[in-house]
């Protein structure tokens, strides 16, 4: 069931990294507990299988996962790098995820 994250909308859930596609895209990892969903990352990507599987925070996500990880996505095939990141920076700024707060945000909005 997709989910909204901000003014995006993102596919998933996806329990296993596995179920992921290596395209562009963006991409939230999230824990389920007792039926909440909380934000831990968000991130973006040319190849976005393969950024999530060897991502740099996926110690954090572990440590702090409580429940069960589900990854959300928005596959975005003809976005530019610079738009990806726009998506995720503004993500950050309105959610503050868990993992990965040190992070500079971009100072401008949409």
């Amino acid at each position: 069931m997709p989910i909204k994250l901000g003014k995006y909308s993102f596919a998933g859930p996806y329990t296993s990294i596995d179920q992921l596609r290596n395209m562009p895209g963006v991409f939230g990892v999230l824990c389920k507990v007792q039926g909440e969903l909380f934000l831990f990352d968000v991130g973006e990507s040319s190849q976005l299988k393969m950024k999530v599987e060897n991502h740099e925070n996926k110690e954090c996500w572990n440590k702090n996962n409580q429940g069960q990880l589900q990854y959300y996505v928005r596959y975005t095939p003809f976005t530019s790098q610079q738009k990806r990141r726009k998506v995720e920076l503004k993500l950050r700024e309105v959610f503050q995820p868990t993992c990965g707060r040190d992070i500079q945000y971009m100072s401008h909005r949409f």
